[in-house]
């Protein structure tokens, strides 16, 4: 597993432990009856942090500006939480009224676009790097880290799953070589013991650092599922900067 993907793992768990405790948390199911709790913007997205300055929409597609320096204000994360909260999270969600048309606009004039259930900006701060007990190796580097994770559900089987993860390469111009990879674990999958095989397979792709951020795409599913419900998801990690 590589840094990034490691690091990116770290993050997501945290963000998982702690968004309630932020106030981001994303809106899973039919839309409250109190819609003042959590309020739509025209487009349907729930947030409810300050507004980003890295976001705008373009004939309605939600774009987002990776260009500029990391920071709370460009990606919309609210910073007034309780003490001792370990993480800072802002949290866009369309799961209940369904995917929406999400840009991200990268350095050396790169840009993907997917259609997005989640975008979940994070940000954490560290004081000392946090090493592996073993190797002393770094997994997470002292300062104050910034991640974005995109998710998306592709609900109408592999061959859309793959579809939608080989765009995704293709807009970035990354090798397809991990299709071949996820090719033989669709296959294997029609042979899955529904009791050894539960845990979710996937494969992925990373550009190479550029512009103080790394970006990484990935596909992955549950063999044993009925439907075989792929999950696409697009992960960047910014480089540390000093803890304000």
């Amino acid at each position: 597993m590589s840094t990034l993907w490691r690091r990116t793992a770290i993050v997501s768990l945290l963000t998982a432990v702690v968004l309630g405790a932020s106030g981001c948390l994303p809106v899973i199911g039919p839309p409250t009856s109190a819609p003042d709790r959590f309020p739509r913007n025209e487009y349907g997205v729930v947030h409810s942090g300050p507004e980003p300055t890295a976001m705008t929409y373009e004939d309605g597609v939600e774009v987002w500006d990776l260009t500029v320096p990391p920071s709370t204000e460009a990606f919309g994360i609210d910073t007034d939480v309780r003490p001792n909260t370990p993480i800072l999270v802002g949290a866009y969600s369309s799961t209940s009224v369904g995917p929406r048309p999400v840009r991200l606009l990268l350095p050396e004039g790169k840009s993907v676009q997917v259609d997005a259930t989640e975008v979940i900006f994070e940000a954490s701060d560290h004081d000392e790097a946090i090493t592996d007990p073993t190797s002393d190796e770094v997994l997470v580097p002292a300062g104050r880290l910034f991640g974005l994770q995109i998710n998306a559900a592709i609900e109408h089987g592999p061959d859309d799953g793959r579809a939608v993860y080989r765009d995704v390469l293709g807009q970035l111009d990354l090798p397809l070589d991990s299709l071949t990879e996820l090719d033989a674990k669709i296959v294997a999958a029609e042979n899955a013991d529904p009791i050894e095989d539960w845990q979710l397979v996937g494969v992925g792709e990373s550009l190479p650092a550029a512009g103080g951020l790394q970006l990484s795409a990935g596909t992955s599913f549950r063999p044993t599922s009925v439907d075989k419900l792929f999950h696409l998801t697009v992960n960047v990690a910014w480089d540390p900067i000093p803890v304000p």
